[in-house]
């Protein structure tokens, strides 16, 4: 059997007599409309006029069919020739060995500049494997008891309405992006073995796995263990810009990829089998990470390349608001710096306060976004400055205790979070509406003997703090603690 090289080799011989055909055609085509056009008295001649010049006509025009027909033929031919030579390309395409492993995280690492030093050992794997390293790094670093707190805290924020499992939840969205796993303490990358990497989607798979891993390493220790973070908001924003620069890494990967032309091979890669649905709201913020995190990061490379992107890791993003608006906080001439919202974890009624965090803007704008509308909960989310919740175990069946206080960066953005938190109240809790509600401007406050609620907007028009309490002795002693926080 001939070799696809030979072939490429007489398919462009029998194009350049193909060529000469064609030129030949076209200098008697040529030719011919040279050939003076016949003026009035010739196409008409008189009497006694040359009886020779019809037939050199009918002669000339009888020619100008058989080229014309002969241009036509060539036509067919070249027509044909240019599908031999595509066929030939992708046989060729098809003929070139698969790349390996170090193959790819070398053209990765020409681009986007990240590598693993020293190399790791490339390992294939089954997706099973994958997903099983997955769960098991996630329940390392999210024990039981946090996990069951987190849960338990978004109800009282409003987050969600109904119990559920946070950890599984947490690795159910984790294993969505299940292209590969690098393990640090035995400097290995395992890699999906059915993924065949003589496939464009399977080289698609194995660098969306890689470009995790790295981006996840070049942010190092500083990131914290961003699955139980002291500080929610920042840690989504950290992640937010290690999925967001691997995200955009692979799609430049996939763009560049010149082994298009290939999904006839065997091996594609297959999807995870669905597993425990997240809740609503920890789908979003994980989208968010995924989405708004690489538009973060095209905002960075448009300042700089991969060099301004690098240099984030040195000065990582604090805050969801950072990530929805890079130019205007993070990329600002000074940027943008959360407020440090802080109280002590005060004990209430012989009830010690269980979990205590940062919403953000993206947390508050969930907490809106679950009553009203995108616009809506939008405007009502921009503005943040800095915020800190707390939370205290209630009677069971009745609800949990929450002290909210958010700081906005004008009057106006606090206004209309204070406006909207309050319509959203009396939502969530089915609160018909009384005028005793709105006795006191810039107050909103609700006495029944299973929801004490107390919305402020404080007098320096940039705070608004929220105690929500499930019985009226917690509701006093919350609110004499608080008055000092």
């Amino acid at each position: 059997m001939p070799s696809p090289i030979r072939s490429f080799l007489n398919l462009l011989a029998f194009a350049a007599m193909a060529g000469i055909l064609v030129w030949r055609e076209h200098s008697w085509q040529t030719k011919l409309r040279q050939t003076a056009a016949p003026s009035v008295t010739q196409a008409f001649p008189e009497a006694g006029a040359d009886a020779g010049a019809e037939s050199r006509i009918a002669t000339l025009q009888a020619a100008n069919g058989a080229i014309q027909q002969n241009l036509t033929a060539a036509e067919g031919r070249a027509s044909a020739l240019a599908q031999e030579v595509e066929s030939l390309k992708l046989a060729l395409e098809a003929s070139k060995p698969a790349p390996t492993p170090a193959d790819l995280a070398q053209q990765f690492q020409s681009q986007r500049g990240l590598a693993f030093d020293p190399p790791p050992a490339w390992v294939p794997a089954s997706l099973e494997t994958i997903l099983d390293k997955i769960r098991r790094t996630i329940e390392a670093n999210l024990p039981v008891e946090s996990a069951s707190n987190r849960a338990r805290a978004a109800l009282a924020m409003g987050y969600h309405t109904d119990p559920f499992d946070y950890r599984e939840a947490r690795i159910s969205l984790a294993q969505m992006t299940s292209g590969g796993f690098y393990e640090a303490a035995s400097n290995q990358f395992f890699f999906r073995e059915e993924a065949a990497l003589a496939r464009a989607d399977g080289r698609e798979t194995f660098i969306s796995g890689l470009s995790f891993a790295l981006t996840e390493r070049k942010a190092g220790d500083r990131a914290g263990n961003l699955e139980d973070p002291v500080n929610d908001d920042e840690a989504l924003a950290i992640r937010s810009l290690i999925s967001g620069d691997a995200n955009a890494a692979r799609i430049r990967f996939s763009i560049a990829d010149q082994l298009k032309l290939n999904f006839n091979q065997s091996g594609a890669p297959t999807a995870p089998s669905p597993n425990y649905s997240a809740p609503a709201y920890l789908a979003e913020i994980w989208k968010f990470s995924q989405d708004k995190g690489s538009l973060f990061v095209e905002a960075l490379a448009g300042r700089g390349g991969n060099a301004a992107v690098d240099a984030a890791y040195l000065r990582m993003p604090r805050s969801s608001s950072e990530i929805l608006h890079p130019e205007e906080l993070y990329l600002a001439d000074p940027p943008f710096q959360p407020v440090a919202v802080k109280f002590p974890p005060a004990t209430l009624t012989d009830k010690a306060p269980y979990f205590t965090n940062v919403a953000g803007e993206i947390g508050t704008y969930v907490t809106l976004r679950a009553w009203v509308g995108v616009d809506e909960a939008t405007q009502a989310s921009e503005g943040w400055a800095g915020d800190r919740y707390m939370v205290w175990p209630g009677e069971e069946g009745v609800g949990d205790h929450l002290f909210w206080k958010s700081v906005w960066r004008t009057d106006k953005d606090a206004k209309e979070f204070f406006a909207m938190m309050r319509q959203i109240l009396m939502q969530r809790f089915s609160i018909p509406w009384l005028r005793e509600f709105d006795a006191v401007p810039g107050q909103f406050t609700v006495n029944d003997p299973r929801r004490i609620i107390r919305l402020v907007l404080q007098p320096d028009g940039k705070t608004v703090t929220l105690a929500n309490s499930t019985d009226p002795a917690f509701a006093d002693a919350l609110a004499k603690a608080s008055a000092a926080w």
